[in-house]
């Protein structure tokens, strides 16, 4: 039989853990919330260069933590899509692409990480479309369509599915109706998606909204 004051020992210890822990997450959601609100405000690379850092900062610190890294390659792969000079565009991308190689070591199987892959294979496509296309393009579409079979409610991978194969239609001049479709489809599911965990990905209303004016006749 345990005496009562070892048990009583075990509780203290118990509850200072449990409230160790608390505080931990209490203050790694902050950090994420004023990080995420930060990235949502950037307007330039320099700025998201800096959400970036703390992004970094923060998956550096909570070592079993996915979403800091997804940010980090997200801010990243934005960075890559508004740069001008081909060798910058790749430097980001390069960038992105380690913070994703850390993020799916954490989790596997995840629609957003693997939308998040195909964005970075659209971006890369940008950089050089004549020479990257035929071999990138395809494998930006085939990795998009894999994160809308992973989560069809997805609509970051409704919208990039459909951003890729607009921007490939357009390129051969071909039918934008199935791409448009798909980013119709996307804003329903912005609709209606829950807003229950503060640090999910919530991006990518707008850039579906601005795509579906480039849809209408």
């Amino acid at each position: 039989m345990i005496p009562m004051k070892s048990l009583a020992t075990l509780a203290f210890i118990l509850l200072s853990l449990h409230n160790s822990w608390g505080y931990d997450y209490t203050a790694y959601q902050k950090a994420m919330q004023q990080s995420i609100q930060a990235l949502n405000e950037a307007q330039d690379i320099a700025s998201l260069q800096q959400s970036m850092h703390r992004f970094e900062r923060i998956a550096k610190a909570e070592k079993s933590q996915w979403l800091p890294w997804y940010y980090a390659a997200y801010a990243s792969i934005t960075m890559g899509a508004m740069a001008e000079e081909a060798d910058r565009k790749d430097q980001y991308l390069d960038h992105a692409q380690q913070f994703l190689d850390e993020a799916t070591l954490l989790e596997t199987e995840n629609s957003e990480l693997t939308a998040l892959q195909g964005y970075l294979y659209m971006i890369r496509v940008t950089v050089d479309p004549a020479n990257r296309g035929p071999h990138m393009a395809p494998k930006a579409t085939q990795v998009l369509s894999q994160a809308t079979q992973m989560n069809p409610e997805n609509p970051r991978a409704l919208l990039l599915l459909g951003q890729m194969q607009y921007g490939t239609a357009r390129f051969f001049n071909s039918d934008t109706a199935q791409a448009c479709q798909l980013v119709s489809q996307a804003i329903e599911k912005f609709d209606k998606a829950p807003h229950h965990d503060a640090l999910a990905p919530a991006w990518g209303k707008e850039m579906a909204l601005a795509l579906q004016k480039q849809c209408q006749p």
